[in-house]
C-alpha cells in the first residue's frame, strides 16, 4: 500500500515485535502499513473522533486486518493497556503530544519506545519528553510538500543535554546532513528577518530569538 514518506519515515522508527498504539490514527493507513510490513507486531489504531475511525475500519476491512489491528475510540492515551510498549503520534502540533503524555505520566509505566512527528514547538517537545524519564535515541528530517518534518524516537532511560542539543537535536548535530544544513541556514535567516522586525520593547522575545540565532551559528 502507498503512504506518504512522513508515515514511512516514522514507520520505519517503530521495532520488530512492538506492541504499538498510534494515538489520532486518522485513516490507520500508518498501523495498516506497520502490519504489512513488520513482523510479529500488533497494532492498535485510537483516536478520538468517531468519523476518521469509521474511516480507518473500512480501510482495515479493505486489507483483510480486521482481526489483526484493533480500533479504539478515545482521548490521548487513555485508550492505552499494560501490553503496549510504543506509542506513536504524528502530524499534530508538538505541545498538544506534551499535554496527552505529560498529563498521563502514569500510563507510560509500560511504554520504553515513544516516536513522534510533531508540526511545530520541536524543541519544546524535546525539552519535555526528556523530563518525563526518556532520552533521545535517534532523530530525522525530512522534507515533504516543501515543508521538512522531524521524527523523534524516544526511549525510556536517562541522558543529560546542553541547550543547543535541546533546541537543535543532538542527533541531527551529530548526523549534520545536508538537509540539516539546509534547515538550520532558513531558521537563520527567518530569525535574523524577525529581529530586524521586532519592536525594541519585547525584551523577552528578543532574548531568545538571539539565543537561538546563537546557537545555530556555533552549529554551521
Amino acid at each position: 500500500m502507498k503512504i506518504n514518506e512522513r508515515l514511512k519515515l516514522v514507520a520505519s522508527f517503530v521495532e520488530e515485535n512492538s506492541n504499538v498504539i498510534d494515538v489520532g490514527c486518522d485513516h490507520a493507513l500508518l498501523d495498516i502499513y506497520l502490519f504489512l510490513n513488520r513482523k510479529k507486531i500488533r497494532v492498535v489504531a485510537s483516536d478520538v473522533k468517531e468519523g476518521p475511525l469509521k474511516i480507518a475500519k473500512s480501510n482495515i476491512e479493505k486489507y483483510n486486518l480486521q482481526d489483526k489491528i484493533e480500533v479504539r475510540l478515545g482521548n490521548g492515551i487513555d485508550t492505552i493497556d499494560d501490553k503496549i510498549d510504543t506509542i506513536v503520534i504524528s502530524g499534530m502540533g508538538g505541545l498538544n503530544m506534551v499535554g496527552i503524555l505529560k498529563y498521563k505520566k502514569d500510563e507510560l509505566k509500560h511504554v520504553n519506545t515513544i516516536i513522534l512527528s510533531p508540526n511545530n514547538e520541536v524543541a519544546n517537545l524535546r525539552r519535555e519528553i526528556v523530563k518525563l524519564g526518556y532520552y533521545i535515541d535517534d532523530e530525522e528530517l525530512l522534507e515533504e510538500k516543501k515543508q521538512v518534518y522531524h521524527v523523534i524516537k524516544f526511549k525510556k532511560g536517562k541522558k543529560r543535554y546542553c541547550q543547543t542539543e535541546i533546541e537543535l537535536g543532538p542527533i541531527l548535530l551529530q548526523k549534520k546532513s545536508k538537509l540539516f544544513i539546509t534547515y538550520l541556514e532558513k531558521e537563520r535567516k527567518k530569525i535574523i528577518k524577525l529581529l530586524d522586525i521586532l519592536p525594541k520593547k519585547y525584551l523577552k522575545r528578543r532574548y531568545q530569538l538571539k539565543r537561538e540565532l546563537k546557537e545555530i551559528n556555533k552549529s554551521l
